[in-house]
């Protein structure tokens, strides 16, 4: 079984987007059978294509085309620019792109795109299309690749992580039973892929009036206004999407009653933020979701549960919370490189909706899986603990330690005091302290320990969450040779 067999072409809303276009179920049936037909005459089972369409209706309808053809689709990181693109092109091979006129303009810019054989650019060719059609499949390997998509490259080359039609269904297992969203529910759609579980749910997916691109950058005077007009009852996005929506209602004293579930995740979320979000949004179940492109969810933290924990911890500098291990994944905290348990270590995970290899990339392998007899680990990267309630602790990155420290704690207690907006622990010939906001500099020496503190204009952020902190930028603006 493929996720777009779980779609029902009833005529109940599948997508809004901002600008008013609305996409029944019925629709999104419709269009995509027919595109589905014509991807499957111009690739094949397992044929692959780069997907460069905007964000909305017409996207979707490509992917589920894609899915019910047995073709692949190639997702790049909308964040992604001229270098990832050639590289992606270079290792996967695509046959194709899909996407407006800009993209199809690719074709002059990447040879590798030459000659391809299935190309749609605007509403005329994809119209084409549809008319042209084609009979689809009758069955395929529910082990072929349905998208390939990649991981953020904050720590190296990005990999390719191809997700099957048996992965993401087993992945939508798990987060229809966690996020609870069904038909009724209205679901703003800040991550394409989750989307796609969404709609598989039956609940009505709402594309936010904002750059997806850029969560920061999110207009608080836009998006909720849309909110409300929409009745959106559930939200995933990033805590840089979500914190400014909280800032401006508690700015006014306002609230947002119609949320009743609120997730978030990519990275560190904090006491502050999660209080924030609970009393901005009083009657939605908040939480952090914990995971990564080769394991979606891992944790999940009941925040309003949770708030004494998390704010515990950071004093006390045990690190981030982000609770519990999904039922349907096996997580263990190891000594880096092996399976040896640790107190404190590297999280390592195994379930059906982890990846167990890269495409066709058996040194990225290698280094991020293990194997134990027929069951394979996946290697986080991510350091943390299990404490005796069976919760997760995240303290950082294997790949950020400096010395014997771990960031998350001494970043938590930073960003403590009063003043401090983002703090950095980097290891520039030894640990450096970076931090934006006012000056602090004697109180961080007190609260962090770490003697070099460095005031910087901005902490720079990752492209996609606009979250994580991107430390090899920062220590290149700090001059450091590593």
């Amino acid at each position: 079984m493929g996720l777009y067999q779980l779609l029902e072409p009833s005529e109940r809303t599948a997508i809004i987007e901002p600008n008013g276009r609305v996409s029944s179920f019925a629709d999104l049936h419709r269009e995509s059978g027919r595109l589905g037909g014509y991807f499957h005459r111009q690739l094949g089972v397992g044929g692959r294509v780069l997907l460069m369409q905007p964000v909305g209706i017409d996207l979707y309808n490509v992917v589920v085309g894609l899915f019910a053809a047995g073709a692949t689709g190639v997702l790049v990181d909308p964040s992604a620019g001229y270098r990832r693109v050639r590289e992606t092109l270079q290792r996967i091979g695509v046959r194709g792109v899909v996407g407006p006129w800009w993209a199809q303009a690719l074709r002059l810019v990447f040879p590798e795109l030459r000659g391809g054989s299935a190309y749609l650019g605007g509403l005329g060719a994809t119209s084409y299309a549809r008319a042209v059609g084609g009979p689809l499949p009758q069955r395929f390997d529910e082990d072929t690749p349905a998208l390939i998509t990649f991981t953020t490259g904050s720590t190296g080359r990005p990999k390719a992580v191809a997700r099957s039609h048996a992965f993401l269904v087993a992945q939508h297992r798990v987060l229809s039973q966690h996020l609870g969203l069904g038909p009724g529910d209205v679901d703003l759609a800040t991550l394409p892929v989750f989307a796609l579980s969404s709609l598989a749910s039956g609940a009505t997916v709402v594309f936010p009036d904002s750059n997806l691109r850029k969560p920061a950058s999110v207009d608080p005077g836009r998006v909720l206004p849309q909110m409300r007009a929409q009745g959106v009852s559930h939200v995933t996005a990033s805590p840089a999407f979500l914190a400014p929506l909280a800032r401006e209602l508690l700015k006014h004293g306002d609230t947002y009653q119609n949320l009743r579930g609120c997730f978030t995740g990519g990275a560190r979320v904090s006491a502050s933020l999660g209080r924030d979000l609970c009393i901005a949004f009083p009657r939605a179940r908040v939480e952090v979701v914990y995971g990564s492109t080769e394991a979606e969810p891992i944790a999940a933290l009941d925040v309003r549960a949770s708030i004494e924990a998390m704010e515990v911890g950071e004093r006390e500098g045990l690190g981030a919370l982000v609770g519990t291990p999904v039922p349907e994944i096996e997580v263990r905290v190891v000594r880096p490189g092996t399976l040896d348990a640790a107190d404190v270590g590297e999280i390592v995970v195994s379930g059906p909706h982890v990846n167990r290899r890269y495409w066709d990339d058996p040194e990225a392998d290698a280094a991020n899986k293990i194997a134990e007899g027929h069951v394979v680990w996946h290697r986080t990267g991510d350091t943390g603990r299990l404490d005796a309630q069976g919760r997760l602790w995240l303290v950082g990155r294997v790949a950020d330690m400096v010395g014997e420290l771990h960031p998350f704690p001494l970043e938590i207690r930073a960003e403590r005091v009063p003043g401090v907006h983002r703090a950095a622990l980097v290891d520039a010939g030894g640990p450096v302290l970076a931090y934006e906001g006012d000056e602090a500099t004697a109180e961080l020496r007190r609260a962090t320990g770490i003697d070099r503190v460095l005031r910087v204009d901005r902490v720079p952020v990752d492209p996609r969450h606009n979250a994580k902190i991107d430390r090899a930028k920062l220590r290149a603006m700090i001059g450091s040779p590593r």
